[in-house]
């Protein structure tokens, strides 16, 4: 691509780009490609008629070239400020995988890995029965795999099951990023990795592993618990689990939730199961506790086909949740990350009628957030999901290195979000993720530092 359009651009504009302005220009234009469905001919036409772009000579034409295309990469940004190029991450994406593992509808192992020290263990067994016929291989470490088997992203999917006894820390404060707003949330980590695929999810890049590795030393877990502050807390806190891992996904082969539930609902504190599976048998044979919370992360229908392969459909996540309602559980719902596009607003009123329609507030909270991620994380996702296009959306780089809607936009989806919520729902506790002080505005005045937040969520427990 790139020969051919310094060659175009040195017939069409006489213009002889350097490399590094050849890359920039051809990753704005298959940005603008992949954006508005058009074909190369049509963006250098419309080019030829800059008068800026005519007028300039030699390799100044680099500048008005660049910043007409910015202009037609980014309208809705373009048309509030100027944008500076090095807000800009551009990507080619060249590298498609054709080999990529994706989800099946029902979770099968392929292989099973068993830690010498996790061997014989409840969770062994449990695997071990229900997929008899999947091979068991017992290793010192899980690391020991991937010191043979070098690590592919096409394999990030591959549906390997690692049983360990863990040890490192199970419960940490969730790391906010810096100059926003904290919400005080607690992580309680009960493995690592997903049997979903979604487009945006940030472990395609942070995981350098195939598969799902599951803990068999949940006793080990709580007895830390037992033994650390967090057991003696004046005021109740947050802990949920569900960061790196789906927290009911394949709760019906582990039975975590049989065993993290009947644990923390005599706890001080509020506890959260975290998920957008609909494999809720464990929590139907449960008593319900004031301070346990289901929650599930919800995007619209079309956005849940496309860019949340393997999961349970919008309308199965709310059917789930409606039974889990009426044997008495609190809920929470999570709208993150929401995905702009030219008919977001459509979708995302769409689904919060869909989710009133059937659920009676109010829940315990509703999360607002929205897409964000590294730069690795973007060019992953082109390599791994070449027909999605969420990373095609007005998305600059931000003073916390990740991409991000400008502060203008998420205002803007933030206020209708709410208003729409609120206008079925006056009752539950709305909070943003990962933004600050200013964003946090448009959710009250009162919120200023991470314990007015805190106390705005945590009622008495």
């Amino acid at each position: 691509m790139l020969t051919s359009l310094s060659a175009i651009l040195k017939q069409k504009f006489s213009y002889a780009p350097n490399n590094n302005q050849l890359r920039y220009i051809a990753g704005l234009i298959f940005e603008i490609q992949k954006r508005e469905n058009v074909s190369l001919e049509e963006i250098l036409d419309c080019l030829a008629e800059n008068s800026r772009i005519k007028r300039a000579g030699g390799r100044d034409k680099f500048f008005p070239l660049r910043e007409c295309l910015i202009k037609r990469r980014f309208p809705l940004t373009s048309a509030i400020r100027t944008i500076h190029p090095k807000e800009v991450f551009l990507n080619i994406s060249k590298n498609i995988i054709s080999d990529n593992f994706s989800p099946s509808k029902e979770f099968t192992p392929l292989q099973i890995f068993v830690e010498d020290a996790a061997r014989d263990s409840i969770l062994h067994r449990k695997f071990a029965s229900k997929f008899p016929r999947v091979p068991v291989t017992a290793v010192a470490r899980y690391s020991d795999y991937l010191k043979e088997n070098k690590f592919r992203l096409a394999e990030l999917k591959k549906p390997v099951i690692f049983i360990v006894k863990e040890s490192w820390d199970f419960i940490k404060p969730c790391p906010c990023t810096k100059g926003h707003l904290s919400c005080g949330y607690w992580i309680f980590n009960v493995g690592f990795g997903c049997p979903f695929d979604c487009s945006y999810c940030f472990l395609q890049h942070y995981a350098n592993f195939p598969g799902i590795i599951l803990p068999a030393n949940l006793n080990d877990f709580f007895d830390k618990f037992n033994k650390s502050s967090l057991n003696n807390l004046k005021k109740p806190i947050r802990i949920g689990t569900g960061e790196f891992c789906d927290s009911l996904a394949l709760d019906e082969i582990t039975g975590y939730s049989s065993e993290l539930i009947p644990f923390f609902k005599d706890k001080n504190v509020l506890f959260e199961l975290k998920t957008k599976s609909d494999k809720i048998a464990n929590l139907l044979s449960l008593e319900p506790a004031p301070n346990i919370v289901i929650s599930w992360s919800l995007n619209p229908s079309l956005i849940a086909a496309k860019d949340e392969i393997g999961a349970p459909s919008l309308k199965r996540r709310i059917e789930a949740a409606s039974k889990l309602q009426k044997k008495g559980y609190r809920l929470g719902f999570h709208f993150d990350p929401i995905i702009h596009s030219g008919n977001w607003q459509e979708l995302y009123r769409q689904t919060i009628e869909e989710l009133y329609s059937i659920l009676r507030p109010g829940f315990a909270w509703i999360s607002l957030g929205t897409l964000r991620g590294m730069r690795q994380l973007k060019i992953n996702s082109q390599m791994r999901f070449p027909k999605s296009d969420i990373f095609y959306g007005e998305l600059f780089l931000g003073e916390d290195k990740k991409l991000r809607y400008p502060q203008f936009l998420r205002k803007e989806i933030y206020s209708k979000m709410i208003s729409w919520i609120k206008e079925y729902d006056k009752k539950t506790p709305i909070y943003l993720c990962m933004e600050d002080n200013g964003l946090w505005k448009v959710v009250g005045d009162k919120f200023n530092t991470a314990a007015d937040i805190e106390d705005y969520l945590i009622p008495h427990v």
